[in-house]
Parts: structure tokens; C-alpha cells; sequence
């Protein structure tokens, strides 16, 4: 059943880290300009950016060979993880990162997570690009598999004197040119996924991921309005058409969007702990869906600094579909309170807040042909216990 708690499992063995303690101390990220470089408030308007050429797609074959990918269909079933908000390099982003590694199953790599995919926030604060090394490449460095990201409000702020262009840092690291590699990942024998761009579509066994950058506010997420322009939303509908005229009988896919702003969260308050939700954005996400005739079986986000869980219940045609909207912003930064109380829904009465955590840890989605399985496992310290576990199966579209 949604929401089951299965058993603990064993603590992940920790592995020595490539760097003391002593360089994962940083200044506070709290730290605001008392002035924005540029007289729009990108708190509510965000930032404009240049879009991404061509369809953004990503095929997981490019980076695993062919034989890897069949042992992968082979098995059933492709495993990968979610997180997001990590970038602060604090001692719980490093558990965090090496309960994840401790999943990694490097003799038969199937039965372990294929990839991670970043729920934005990857650097918090200034000197972005200076900062990748020890609050990303030095803390990754035992995890074994690509990351794919989408890039966070933190990854797409700007600072005049230290980071003055949107998004520079994280296109630098994530969105090298095919056939290249970012320096720094060279200097830490990291292999990078060279991403399109902020935006993306990932094609893998039994899964399409939809990558959504949804911009710099602070608190609300945009992917189209005047100011950043409407060419993210159009390559959405884009995308989501093809995928719904691919999707037959026998090639029934999972598909999951990846955004870092929830646009459900606050436990459906209008005020309280943490950040809101994101109506506007999720709108237009459901236009999309409702113009190709699809809708997701789940959505991911990051932004807010706990876990936590909201099932929603949508019809296309005559079928109602559960759809969980999972928030894990448990990667590192400071755990925030948690919304009160569960069990409560919104005033149409179609979204339920299921659960919260105020811990730090992660998501492992398990996706067969069948079904998505969504478990978030707390992390303190050398310690890992999953909390929660929520299976949706793809031909009911029912939580079981």
C-alpha cells in the first residue's frame, strides 16, 4: 500500500572521502545582495535564458553501450535515484552521498541504481564555478554513475561580481558539448552526461524523464511567462505529443517530469513551513499533458527541505489516474520543518498530502514494464532507514 514502511535496511558502508573534513566548511548561503543585478524582480518574474537547439534528447544507450542497456531490459527493471538541494558541502550532504554510493551495485550494475537524477540546487551561493569542486565533484566521487540535473533557483541566481550570467556554472558542468568534457570533471576522472541544455528528455528502458528547468524564483517555479519567454513550454507539448504516439499496448513506458520547484507543497496551505507550491507552472504542465493527451505517472521535485508526498488524482478520458507528486529536497542544506498535518486535501478535493519527513536522504525509483515503485530512505550519519514506499501500477494507474 502507498505509504507502507518497509523494514530498515543495513547502514551503506562508508567509504574513506577523498578530502578532510576541514574543506567542507563553507560560508552561509543565506547570505542575500541588498540590491539584484538587474531592475526585474526575478523572485517573481525569473530570468531569461537562451533555450536549448533541437529536441533535447538523451538516449541512456549513448553512455552505457548496448550491452549494458540489454542487461538492464534483461533484468526487468532499471533502478536510479533522485535528490536535490545538495550543494552547501555540509557533513550531511556527505552521508547523504555515501548511502547513495553504498546502493551502487558494481558487479552486477542492473541490480543497482543506473544513473541519479539532480533535483536542482546543485551550488548554493556565489562563486558557483569555483564551488563545483568540493561541493560536487569531491562528494560524488565514490558514486559510481552518471547524474543527470536539472538546474534549481540557486543554480540560475545571479551575483554581479562573481556570477553574472545565468546558469554559466551549471552549463559548464552538466551541458559540455557532445564529445567534450567539463575541465573540472576531468581533473577528478568524473564522466559528465553532457546534457542539451536545462531541459531535457531522457529516453532509458522502461522510463522517458522529462527534465524541466523551472528558473530562479525563490519561491514560485516558472517554465514560461513573458519575461523567460515561451520556447521550454513549447518543446514540452513537443515532447509529451511524441511520447503519447509512441505509447502502445506493448510499449507502455513510465514517465516521470523532473522539476525543481514542487507544485505541491507547504501541505496545500497557504502559508506555513517551507515553500509553496507552484500553481502557474503546474498549469501549464497540465496543458501540455491535456494537448498530447498523456499525463505523467509522477513528478519529482526538489526546493523544499524536507520529503514529502502528495497524491493526486487526475481523468484522461474515462480513466482516473493516481499520480504522486514527490518532493526530496534532503540532499544536504538545512532540514526545514515540516508541514502540518497530513492527511489533509485541497479544497477541490483532488490532491491528498500524504506524508512528510523532516530527515535528510533520498529517492530510488524501481521501473519495470508494470509498475514504478517511489521509496525515500532517510539518511543520519552512517545510518540509512527507508521510510516510505509507494508503487503505482501502470495499467491501472492506481496506487497499490
Amino acid at each position: 500500500m502507498p505509504g507502507s514502511r518497509p523494514p530498515a535496511k543495513p547502514a551503506p558502508k562508508l567509504l574513506p572521502g577523498p578530502t578532510s573534513r576541514a574543506t567542507l566548511h563553507f560560508p552561509s548561503v543565506r547570505t542575500r545582495l541588498p540590491s539584484r543585478p538587474s531592475p526585474a524582480d526575478y523572485n517573481q518574474e525569473g530570468i531569461p535564458f537562451n533555450p536549448p537547439a533541437g529536441d533535447c534528447i538523451m538516449d541512456l544507450q549513448t553512455f552505457f553501450g548496448a550491452p549494458a542497456i540489454q542487461r538492464v531490459v534483461n533484468s526487468g527493471q532499471i533502478i536510479f535515484h533522485a535528490v536535490g538541494d545538495t550543494g552547501v558541502g555540509t557533513l550531511e550532504q556527505e552521508s547523504v552521498a555515501q548511502a547513495l554510493a553504498g546502493d551502487i551495485n558494481n558487479v552486477n550494475h542492473e541490480l543497482g541504481p543506473s544513473f541519479m537524477v539532480h533535483l536542482g540546487d546543485v551550488i548554493y551561493g556565489p562563486n558557483k564555478d569555483a564551488n563545483y569542486a568540493d561541493r560536487f565533484y569531491r562528494i560524488y566521487d565514490h558514486y559510481d554513475r552518471l547524474i543527470f540535473a536539472v538546474p534549481g533557483n540557486h543554480d540560475g541566481e545571479v551575483f554581479p561580481s562573481t556570477d553574472p550570467n545565468t546558469l554559466a556554472a551549471f552549463t559548464e558542468n552538466f551541458c559540455a558539448p557532445a564529445g567534450t568534457q567539463p575541465p573540472m570533471a576531468g581533473q577528478f576522472g568524473m564522466l559528465m552526461p553532457t546534457q542539451p541544455g536545462p531541459y531535457w528528455h531522457l529516453q532509458a528502458p522502461f522510463i522517458d524523464i522529462i527534465g524541466l528547468y523551472s528558473n530562479a524564483a525563490e519561491d514560485l517555479g516558472i517554465i514560461s511567462n513573458p519575461i523567460v519567454g515561451g520556447a521550454q513550454k513549447q518543446w514540452l507539448q513537443a515532447r509529451l505529443t511524441a511520447i503519447a504516439k509512441a505509447r502502445t499496448a506493448a510499449n507502455r513506458k513510465a514517465l516521470v517530469i523532473a522539476v525543481h520547484h514542487p507544485p505541491y507543497a507547504r501541505g496545500l496551505q497557504a502559508t506555513g513551513a517551507g515553500h509553496p507550491g507552484s500553481p502557474q507552472m503546474l498549469q501549464d504542465i497540465d496543458d501540455c499533458c491535456a494537448q498530447a493527451g498523456i499525463l505523467t505517472d509522477a513528478v519529482l521535485a526538489g526546493h523544499t527541505h524536507s520529503a514529502q508526498r502528495y497524491m493526486r488524482t487526475q481523468k484522461l478520458k474515462a480513466t482516473t489516474w493516481t499520480i504522486p507528486y514527490l518532493i526530496a529536497g534532503t540532499g544536504g542544506i538545512s532540514v526545514q520543518p515540516i508541514p502540518a498535518p497530513t492527511g489533509v486535501r485541497n479544497a477541490a478535493g483532488d490532491v491528498l498530502f500524504a506524508s512528510a519527513f523532516k530527515e535528510y536522504g533520498y529517492l530510488t525509483a524501481t521501473v519495470s514494464a508494470t509498475r514504478l515503485t517511489l521509496v525515500f530512505t532517510a539518511v543520519n550519519g552512517s545510518l540509512s532507514q527507508v521510510r516510505e514506499q509507494t508503487t503505482i501500477d501502470l495499467a491501472t494507474h492506481t496506487a497499490v
